[in-house]
């Protein structure tokens, strides 16, 4: 991953474990939307655990991946709005 945006130097990793904040973000959206999935369709379609779990474990490995970047992007949206205290690198 480059260290800096080449269009305006934004510093993507400000310090060791800095997407630590991602992570949490990419497991707790997968954890509500499995949720959400499992009671919409145990509960409300009536489905049985045998046909509702082959689907969410496949939900659980897929998503988190393919959200991965988009998790990352978020935490530095969210902390370039929350922190903006060294956040641009000046040359």
């Amino acid at each position: 991953m480059h260290e800096t945006c080449d269009n305006c130097s934004l510093k993507y990793e400000r310090a060791p474990g800095y997407f630590l904040g991602s992570i949490y973000i990419n497991y707790g959206l997968t954890a509500l939307l499995v949720t959400i999935g499992y009671v919409s369709l145990h509960f409300g379609q009536g489905m049985p655990n045998s046909q509702v779990m082959p689907f969410l474990i496949g939900f659980c490995i897929l998503f988190p991946t393919l959200f991965y970047r988009y998790a990352r992007a978020l935490w530095i949206s969210l902390d370039s709005f929350f922190d903006t205290q060294d956040f641009w690198h000046e040359d």
